[in-house]
């Protein structure tokens, strides 16, 4: 035979602290939006962060590419700025990720923020690459058979019909 429990337990079952409500024990508290003035001073504070880090990284990027700042008689004429703009699409790429963290802790405006300045970021980093890397690599001339484009025939019949006849 089982004994009823005793009168100062509270009854079966008892709920977990983060649900309110005793008709549904189940309904969750909601989370809290981030104030506008909080969330428009931390974009700001972001945002000088990400103008901040991106130029230490870029100097980090060169110091690690060899150049030679403050030197005036150094040849920094073969150093590539592949490196420095890596690493700025690397910063790039955490002011992203600091977006969807943002976002999970619900602080929307630093979250666009954040996004529109990765996304610079990323686009200024692919660009620089880009730009660096054609230099790096210029395309060799084109070599043709003739010296005069005129030259060349139009339908390849006689020489009637060829521009430069």
């Amino acid at each position: 035979m089982t004994t009823p429990p005793p009168s100062n337990t509270p009854p079966w079952p008892t709920h977990h602290p983060r649900y309110t409500g005793v008709a549904n024990p189940l309904q969750t508290q909601r989370r809290r939006w981030l104030h506008t003035a909080a969330d428009i001073a931390l974009a700001i504070g972001l945002l000088v962060i990400d103008v901040i880090a991106p130029l230490i990284a870029f100097v980090f990027g060169l110091d690690a590419a060899g150049y030679t700042m403050f030197d005036p008689a150094a040849d920094n004429s073969s150093v590539s700025l592949t490196r420095p703009f890596a690493y700025v699409a690397v910063v790039g790429g955490i002011v992203l990720v600091s977006a969807f963290l943002l976002l999970m802790a619900r602080a929307i405006i630093s979250s666009g923020v954040q996004v529109l300045a990765g996304l610079v970021l990323v686009l200024v980093a692919v660009t620089g690459i880009h730009d660096a890397d054609r230099k790096a690599h210029p395309q060799p001339a084109p070599t043709s058979p003739s010296i005069n484009p005129g030259a060349l025939c139009r339908s390849g019949g006689d020489n009637s019909e060829c521009g430069g006849s």
